[in-house]
């Protein structure tokens, strides 16, 4: 057997060591998790094996489950599987062919175990809401699968705001949740919400693990790109059909915010840290039928916010 392939990280608060015996899997280390470019102080260190499984089967892509047991992790697609556990610090990758041959599927199960064990040994929280900027400040969109987020986050940057993530943020778990992380280099839409933008009609859908299947992958320009942004206030979106913003108070912020939860949510995001990030200003924005318009009072919250502070 070939000498193992590896690929060493820093990300927050931890170093990471990615062995492999394919080739594929460092590169998406490089390509994905690399990109962070934060190292912060090394507490931890974590390790991830990745192994090739003989033979050939038929590809369940993007057919994926998850299990979790305590902090420990389980994922699956098809034959190929990956179990993380914190307490150990370390992950054990085991990818057939049919996966590697996937480039996203490759990017996913490796991700899916370096955050298993970032989030399941505390080191990181995330938080399932997009994250745009503009004239020097940041919006947090929160809201829950379907609200809108991706559509939102995308109508923004086509307005001239930068997006920080569309879907997923993270916080780093030592310090306070004013600056959030995310991953600004892609973000998926589904086709219905594409085709309301012009310039994406015709961008061929790719498989993707969400209910949907399919969804169209959109690339924002470099200089609409931030990796991380301090948030100054927060969006709940709301699929109201008229087009409206009203302030929260912290306890309605609060209620919404658990409303929008994803089952996961109150083991991975403390107590502490959630009160921190709901305490800057929170709004309801009933998003209306325009994803343009949508953006435009986003854009006008955010200029509001620069004058004010």
């Amino acid at each position: 057997m070939s000498a193992p392939l590896r690929r060493t990280l820093r990300l927050f608060g931890a170093r990471v060591v990615v062995e492999a015996d394919d080739a594929r899997v460092p590169a998406a280390a490089s390509a994905a998790l690399a990109r962070y470019g934060w190292t912060g102080d090394v507490t931890t260190g974590l390790r991830v094996q990745a192994r090739t499984l003989p033979g050939s089967a038929e590809s369940a892509w993007p057919r994926t489950s998850t299990i979790r047991t305590g902090p420990r992790v389980r994922f699956n697609c098809g034959r190929s599987w990956f179990e993380a556990d914190p307490d150990a610090g370390a992950a054990e990758l085991w990818l057939g062919e049919e996966v590697l041959a996937e480039p996203d599927a490759v990017r996913l199960a490796l991700e899916g175990a370096v955050w298993s064990l970032l989030v399941g040994g505390g080191l990181v929280h995330p938080v399932h809401a997009g994250l745009v900027t503009g004239h020097g400040r940041g919006v947090l969109l929160r809201g829950a699968s379907g609200a809108g987020k991706s559509t939102t986050t995308y109508a923004c940057v086509r307005r001239g705001l930068r997006m920080v993530s569309d879907d997923f943020v993270y916080g780093a778990a030592l310090g306070p949740p004013d600056v959030l992380w995310g991953y600004p280099w892609r973000m998926f839409l589904v086709p219905d919400a594409a085709a309301r933008f012009p310039e994406l009609v015709g961008i061929e859908v790719v498989a993707h693990p969400g209910s949907d299947r399919w969804k169209v992958p959109v690339e924002p320009a470099p200089a609409r790109r931030r990796r991380s942004a301090r948030v100054d206030a927060i969006v709940f979106l709301d699929a109201g059909p008229e087009l409206r913003l009203e302030q929260l108070t912290t306890d309605d912020a609060t209620a919404r915010f658990w409303a929008s939860a994803l089952p996961s949510a109150r083991q991975d995001i403390p107590e502490p840290f959630l009160r921190r990030l709901l305490a800057r200003p929170s709004y309801v924005l009933s998003r209306g039928t325009d994803p343009d318009a949508t953006a435009g009072v986003v854009d006008q919250l955010l200029r509001d916010l620069a004058a004010t502070s």
